[in-house]
């Protein structure tokens, strides 16, 4: 009874280990500052990854072809951007308007979300496009 119990507990343990390990991408905030996007984690469990360095990229999504980077920046010994105070700016010049991207912040976990940025009537916005889209509609 003893060895089933523990038995029990081991794969229980094991399961619960795997599934907090294999979680996906956790999502990652985004906002207009001044003529950048603002991006940022809004968690504080984000952590440095090799060499105290974190990446953001990001490409237009097309789920016909393999997803190509238009613009990636590796910040080394940079505050994380953990809040709005410390995000990463991405140039708003890097981002065509009214088509879906795809953008990645690379740390010691990765966080993304899929925006558009809407221009309506020179009024800028962040649209955030639903997983499995790839237009702004």
């Amino acid at each position: 009874m003893i060895k089933k119990s523990l038995k029990f507990s081991l794969v229980l343990t094991i399961g619960i280990v795997l599934n907090a390990c294999s979680q996906g991408p956790r999502p990652l905030e985004i906002t207009i500052k001044q003529d950048n996007l603002c991006a940022f984690t809004n968690s504080i469990k984000t952590y440095y990854g090799v060499d105290n360095t974190f990446l953001i990229y990001l490409g237009k999504i097309d789920y016909t072809k393999e997803f190509k980077s238009t613009y990636e920046k590796l910040y080394k010994n940079a505050p994380l951007p953990i809040d709005e105070k410390n995000c990463v700016l991405i140039p708003i010049k890097e981002i065509e308007k009214n088509i879906a991207y795809e953008i990645v912040l690379s740390t010691n976990k990765s966080f993304k979300t899929n925006v558009c940025l809407i221009d309506r009537n020179n009024n800028l916005s962040i649209k955030y496009v639903d997983p499995g889209k790839s237009t702004c509609d």
